[in-house]
């Protein structure tokens, strides 16, 4: 799907008063980015009220966090989520990233992208990861293509549904601050 450019876009650290709308495009992108991924059964349990705790939690856990992309109007329309991740050590896992199907293909992805590589860089982490699903191959060519490399592949767990998975990193968070 081809997206439109975003002429004005600010990226900004997420707010409570946030966690809504980014429930529902998590929500809504992941009934769809996922299907024949996982099982339908998972897709359909998901709801904006379990996803809104699940953020509301987890942008208040200890060193987690997101940025949010707003148009000129203020609406949301994308996210970024992140929190320290173990394997491979000193890394910053981009947990989460989310776009508005209606601006995908314009730059929104890659620029949550970015200010989440410049966090980790800032704030002495030296690498960033980031976990696709099997599958989700166009997701797998954009990290690849921004300079992720594979790292490894694994059984990921999603409320009790395992998925077979992959881990891209980027060795080199200097990227980030340059773009």
């Amino acid at each position: 799907m081809c997206g439109r450019g975003v002429r004005h876009m600010m990226i900004r650290p997420i707010s409570d008063d946030d966690v809504r709308t980014v429930a529902e495009l998590y929500t809504d992108n992941w009934k769809i980015s996922y299907r024949n991924l996982l099982p339908d059964f998972f897709l359909n349990g998901l709801t904006y009220g379990h996803s809104e705790e699940k953020w509301l939690e987890y942008i208040h856990a200890d060193e987690h966090g997101a940025f949010v992309a707003a148009d000129e109007n203020g609406k949301i329309i994308g996210f970024s989520a992140y929190k320290p991740d173990d394997d491979p050590e000193k890394c910053l896992l981009l947990d989460s990233l989310h776009v508005i199907r209606s601006v995908q293909g314009g730059g929104v992805g890659r620029k949550l992208i970015f200010a989440t590589g410049k966090y980790a860089f800032e704030n002495g982490y030296e690498k960033m990861s980031v976990s696709i699903i099997k599958g989700n191959d166009r997701a797998g060519e954009i990290y690849k293509h921004l300079g992720a490399k594979p790292f490894k592949d694994f059984i990921d767990n999603f409320e009790g549904t395992p998925a077979d998975s992959s881990v891209f990193v980027w060795d080199d968070l200097s990227i980030f601050i340059s773009g």
